[in-house]
């Protein structure tokens, strides 16, 4: 853990990406843990993301930095309602948002929408 309570693995895994993809990956942990502080998260190193657990629902979303974007997947994100037809994917079970440093949709109002609709 680092002196801002940031996990030490959280950091190893952005050192892989570049600034932007680091910073964005930050911010969207920061609206994650602001929104929903009953989440704790723990980092996956072979996935590789940080993964957010709820108490009673188990893991909800996780985090995912990629080369030039930053991907939200809700764990079981085929079952939840897409009120704003954001959510990206086709697996039977793995949804997510997609964010962009340089873009502005989804917002980070939607990130918090859909992970109420994922956390209860």
């Amino acid at each position: 853990m680092t002196g801002d309570g940031v996990p030490s693995e959280f950091e190893e895994l952005l050192a892989e990406h570049c600034a932007s993809i680091g910073a964005l990956t930050r911010h969207l942990r920061e609206v994650i843990l602001a929104a929903r502080p009953d989440l704790t998260e723990r980092v996956y190193r072979g996935w590789p993301a940080v993964g957010f657990h709820h108490p009673s629902h188990g893991c909800v979303a996780a985090v995912y930095p990629a080369r030039d974007h930053v991907s939200v997947g809700f764990e079981h994100g085929a079952d939840l309602p897409d009120p704003h037809g954001l959510l990206e994917g086709t697996g039977r079970r793995l949804r997510y948002l997609r964010f962009k440093p340089d873009d502005s949709a989804p917002t980070h109002e939607h990130l918090i929408e859909y992970l109420s609709l994922a956390a209860g």
